[in-house]
Formats: C-alpha cells, structure tokens, sequence
C-alpha cells in the first residue's frame, strides 16, 4: 500500500480510523516472541521505548514479559490501542507524540529501542533523523533491535520503503555495532525474507 503524506500524522489516524492498517498483524509479531524464548544474554529486562508502535501488541508482550515500556505513536487511535493494554500492565506507559521529535528529557534513559514496521514508513529523507533520535534515546551501550523491512529490490514507491543491507548499514554503523542479523523463519504473512532480525549496541 502507497501512502502520501507519511510525515502528517492526520495521514496515520485515518488509516487507524477506518481500521485499514494492513501492517497491524493484531498479535505480537512471532519472531520477537521466539527470539525472548531464546533468552540471548543481550536481552534481559530493562527500560524499552517502542517506536512507531501501533496499536501497541508488541509493546504489551514486552511489557508482559518484565520489561518497563514505553510505547510511541503520532496517531491518536493507535496510542488508545496502547492504553487499553495498558489498563492492565502498569509497566507500560503510552505516549502520544512524534518519534522524531520527543522531549529531550527522554534521552540517555532506555536500555532498549524496539523497532518494528516503523523504520520502513519514514520518509527516506529522515532516515538519518531516525537513526539519531534511536541513538539519543539509549544509555550508553543501549541495544536498538527489532524487525527491519523491507529487503526486497527498491522502488519509488512506499511506503514501506525498501531498504538494502549496504544503506542500512552505511546508515546505522557511525553510530552503532551491529552484532546480531538474521532472517526470521517464522515472519507473518507476506513478510517471509523481505524483514530482517537486527540488534546493534550503541557507540557510547
């Protein structure tokens, strides 16, 4: 699905509002469910701030799963989503606002930024924002990790826009080592090979 205005968060809210979210897979994606299941040394329970977050199924499975989250949305109807979990998880606070542009207040405090579908939605003029905004969130040596997509040819269409292996990398690797990168066997749907499992630790 192409979608202008992505940068309006009024462009966001009537997609929520009219319940046509085709990225929304209404559970938490499965390959963070196998990767906790895993128990990797790098990802035990801490501070996390989910990105983009939707109506927030990712973010409550963290959050039931021993870590204090934070989930971000710039739609109103996805951030409802958040707060009806969060009725019953105290250790997940929803926050209406825009990813690139939160309080200062919130830097150096996350242990983790969660990424999933949302990386892939901005603009391809602000990737270079994101990946600074990521970086300030996290304390030092703070993980970023998450579902990264799309890896399939590019195009001018999105988004989802697509992304390569080398321009992630060129993007991500001033200012982050990225350690862990490998393509989920269990993605939803159509997602199978075109989203990669990536953890970086931030240069700090």
């Amino acid at each position: 699905m192409s979608i202008k205005g992505t940068e309006n968060p009024d462009t966001w809210e009537a997609i929520y509002q009219t319940n046509d979210a085709g990225w929304d897979i209404k559970k938490p994606a499965p390959p963070f469910e196998e990767l906790l299941e895993r128990q990797p040394d790098w990802l035990t329970s801490g501070e996390l701030i989910n990105l983009g977050c939707g109506r927030g199924h990712d973010a409550a499975f963290f959050a039931r799963n021993e870590f204090n989250v934070t989930a971000v949305d710039f739609a109103p109807t996805a951030i409802a989503g958040v707060q009806e979990y969060s009725e019953s998880l105290t250790n997940l606070n929803p926050l209406l606002g825009d990813i690139l542009q939160l309080p200062s207040h919130l830097n150096d405090s996350f242990d983790y930024v969660l990424e999933h579908t949302c990386f892939c939605a901005i603009p391809t003029t602000k990737r270079q924002d994101y990946v600074t905004a990521a970086f300030n969130l996290l304390k030092p040596e703070g993980i970023l990790f998450g579902l990264f997509y799309r890896f399939d040819p590019a195009d001018d269409k999105g988004p989802p826009f697509a992304i390569s292996e080398e321009e992630l990398r060129q993007l991500f690797e001033p200012k982050f080592d990225i350690f862990l990168w490998e393509t989920p066997k269990n993605s939803h749907g159509r997602r199978k090979n075109r989203e990669r499992l990536i953890a970086m630790r931030a240069k700090k």
